[in-house]
């Protein structure tokens, strides 16, 4: 009886994760590069040629682990270009690029198997076989792991490090010690925002263990305090040790141990750093483009200098007028892009944990999945001004898909009306992902039940990031007639990105279209099409002259 429950086990996962694959696979065929893959693509290339140095304003974001993309990209071309001869020479570059992306899928199969391996620790094996679900019926997840980027790989290395650290934490040894350290360093060479998940292990175990640095504070027992605090320190520094080691690897120790001095910062934060006395003469045990990036994404995020123009609910704000951002941006992201059934799972599974957390161990448990998520939730909302994208926003979501297998634990005892709402709502989320089917970067929910309309509330790389330009070429192979981006006002049928109407490079060019004309159609919903009849144009034409644009 067990050895048959391992099989259904194992067939269901192998079957989630086979339909998730063939999503992503058979999504992407005609996809063209978004606006972020050459450049990650290009970093790649240049560790697979052990150059780890950065090239400012094109290599602050870039990270290590694209080498993955790089050596499959390098490989397909080289085989393509000597067995695919007689391809087309942007056909064999767009099936290298393919392979390059099918790396990503493998790694997002990969993080599918962790989501239901921590939930089935957790909760047992059918609350993590719908979490996995939930994971792999996630448009998000699904628009990202098909694309030569680091989101995904950040969300995978976020996962692992704090999983492995709950391991450590819950059961000890120097094993799991030196295993999580290992996957929190390598968490390093993703995206710089895995930094914070040093601070955030600082606050769980200062969370996990307050009951009883409490009662040694009350007891006055400071052997015993001071005890504690060596073993905490031990640990830190073998948690940075390592962590510098993986780094100092994993960036080829590209001028490990220069000093301050020697560094030529751009951010203010960093040149008050370099400004401490003393502190510019102590060699940096990390390799120089590793600071380096750091330095160049701080500056570039306050002078807006890598993204143009932010846009939310049908307000820009221009590189002038938006050092501050949108505060909250994400929770609308999140409102109109994740799936209203994963939504709901997530609130009742809130309202359990609520509801039972007498029974609940928490501190043992959640806290390893939701002081992440409240984390990064806080610091994206709050603190973030390059709002551009749900994308950010990935590191926290397979967290809360294996913090959602908490409301099926007591599935087997639910009761038929219970089971069935649960089902619906699983059928529901699969009817509306494979309803966008292939276009999931542009997903919205059905809160925006006209899809021509979602331009109204979000665009970047929530919509439109360049990937739909095979499908507007056959628009305009099928309609001949249409003026695409059309440089002034002009009648007839117009087809322009939703970037480019709702201005996030430049406001005041398809104003006249924005501010007087609705949509009649889209194209694979990045590009939207207006019917322009004369007479209206005739009827706005005093309003914007040529002059204007």
């Amino acid at each position: 009886m067990q050895a048959q429950r391992k099989n259904i086990e194992h067939i269901s996962v192998a079957l989630i994760l086979s339909i998730m694959a063939f999503l992503m696979i058979s999504s992407i065929a005609f996809k063209s590069r978004t606006s972020d893959e050459d450049s990650h693509l290009r970093y790649g290339i240049k560790m697979l040629n052990f150059n780890s140095d950065k090239v400012d304003g094109h290599d602050n974001s870039k990270m290590p682990f694209s080498i993955f993309n790089a050596i499959a990209v390098t490989y397909a071309r080289n085989i393509l270009n000597f067995a695919g001869k007689g391809l087309k020479e942007n056909i064999r570059e767009h099936l290298a690029y393919s392979l390059g992306r099918l790396i990503t899928i493998i790694f997002a199969l990969l993080l599918g198997l962790y989501v239901f391996k921590w939930t089935k620790e957790l909760y047992g094996s059918i609350p993590a076989i719908l979490s996995l679900i939930l994971y792999a019926f996630s448009p998000n997840i699904i628009a990202h792991s098909r694309l030569i980027t680091t989101d995904l790989y950040a969300a995978l290395m976020v996962t692992l490090s704090a999983f492995y650290f709950w391991k450590f934490i819950r059961f000890g040894g120097w094993k799991r010690a030196i295993l999580s350290a290992s996957m929190l360093g390598v968490s390093q060479l993703t995206k710089y925002s895995c930094l914070f998940l040093y601070p955030i292990f600082i606050i769980i175990v200062l969370i996990r263990y307050s009951h009883l640095i409490f009662r040694l504070i009350i007891e006055e027992n400071i052997k015993e305090l001071f005890k504690c605090f060596k073993v905490f320190l031990k640990y830190i520094v073998l948690f940075l040790f390592i962590s510098a080691l993986i780094i100092n690897i994993g960036f080829l120790f590209n001028k490990t141990f220069t000093p301050l001095s020697k560094y030529e910062f751009k951010s203010d934060l960093f040149k008050a750093l370099k400004s401490i006395p003393g502190l510019e003469r102590i060699p940096v045990p990390l390799p120089y483009p590793f600071f380096q990036g750091l330095d160049m994404l701080k500056f570039h995020e306050n002078n807006h200098e890598t993204y143009k123009n932010i846009y939310l609910l049908g307000k820009l704000k221009t590189k002038d007028d938006h050092p501050k951002g949108f505060k909250g941006y994400y929770f609308y992201a999140f409102l109109f892009k994740e799936p209203i059934p994963i939504q709901l799972f997530i609130l009742f599974s809130i309202m359990i944990l609520i509801l039972n957390r007498k029974s609940h161990d928490f501190l043992k448990n959640e806290l390893f999945l939701l002081i992440p998520v409240l984390f990064f939730t806080v610091y994206y909302n709050f603190f973030v001004t390059m709002n551009i994208g749900i994308r950010h926003m990935l590191v926290i979501s397979p967290l809360l898909y294996i913090f959602c297998g908490n409301l099926f634990k007591k599935w087997i005892s639910f009761d038929v009306k219970i089971k069935s709402i649960l089902i619906f709502l699983l059928i529901y989320l699969a009817i509306s992902v494979l309803s966008y089917f292939p276009h999931y970067l542009s997903y919205f929910n059905e809160i925006v039940w006209d899809r021509k309309q979602a331009y109204k509330l979000l665009a970047d790389s929530n919509i439109d990031w360049g990937q739909n330009s095979w499908y507007l070429r056959k628009y305009r192979e099928k309609n001949p007639e249409i003026k695409i981006l059309p440089e002034f006002p002009t009648s007839g049928k117009i087809v322009v990105s939703v970037n480019h109407l709702v201005g996030i490079s430049d406001p005041e060019r398809y104003k006249w279209l924005l501010q007087n004309f609705e949509p009649v159609d889209t194209v694979a919903y990045s590009y939207l099409v207006y019917d322009i009849f004369p007479e209206d144009l005739e009827r706005i034409s005093k309003k914007y002259q040529k002059k204007d644009f």
